[in-house]
């Protein structure tokens, strides 16, 4: 009996990281298609019909993997995906990707231990069975697991520079309940919220470390 390959599209700007896993990938017995941006990715994905993909979120400036899955949800929900990414919470791209895209896995590339995971995240989602334990982006042990969206959402818009009161304006709330909310998202990353400009410093460090580059 023939065993026909399944045709993978990766999605990964970095040239080793694509390179390494067109090979990983050809060794385990899939026929592998590659692009370094979302829109080569949207063109592989026209030209050779996967059956699954493997997108990176963060690819600098322009469309980001999250694009491309959205797509492929609107168009083609039969392709199934796999993030792979050193984003290790969605929430800080703004993203709610596990209601999204609830079949997809979410593996984080700083908690992969071992490169076969990658093989047992594609033949979950492949299959669509076990996903549970492949998604990164629920795991405790993350960066700010302990930070609801609304504090993300603060987070985001202190690294961007905004004041309380601008805060509070944009979020349609009170000056005193956004004053509130600041001071428990700090005091939930360990930042002593009387150090006023330093401690906002460090947060927005601490958002923009942990999300994707924006234009």
């Amino acid at each position: 009996m023939v065993r026909f390959a399944r045709q993978i599209v990766v999605l990964e700007d970095d040239d080793l990281v694509r390179s390494l896993l067109i090979s990983y990938l050809e060794m385990a017995g899939f026929k592998v298609s590659a692009a370094a941006s979302a829109a080569g990715a949207k063109r592989t994905i026209e030209l050779v019909d996967p059956d699954a993909v493997i997108l990176d979120i963060d690819l600098g400036r322009g469309p980001s993997g999250l694009e491309v899955a959205d797509l492929l949800q609107a168009k083609r929900p039969d392709v199934a995906i796999v993030f792979l990414t050193k984003l290790a919470d969605s929430r800080f791209a703004n993203r709610d990707v596990e209601s999204k895209h609830p079949n997809a896995a979410y593996l984080n590339k700083t908690m992969i231990k071992d490169p076969s995971i990658l093989l047992e995240a594609l033949e979950a989602v492949l299959s669509e069975r076990d996903l549970s334990k492949f998604r990164h982006d629920n795991s405790g042990q993350r960066p700010f697991a302990n930070l609801s969206k609304t504090q993300i959402q603060v987070l985001r818009l202190i690294s961007e520079g905004k004041t309380n009161a601008q805060i509070a304006q944009l979020r349609g709330r009170s000056l005193a309940a956004t004053e509130s909310l600041v001071t428990r998202t700090l005091k939930a990353l360990c930042l002593d919220s009387e150090m006023e400009v330093n401690v906002r410093v460090a947060a927005a460090r601490a958002f923009l470390t942990n999300s994707p580059t924006r234009e």
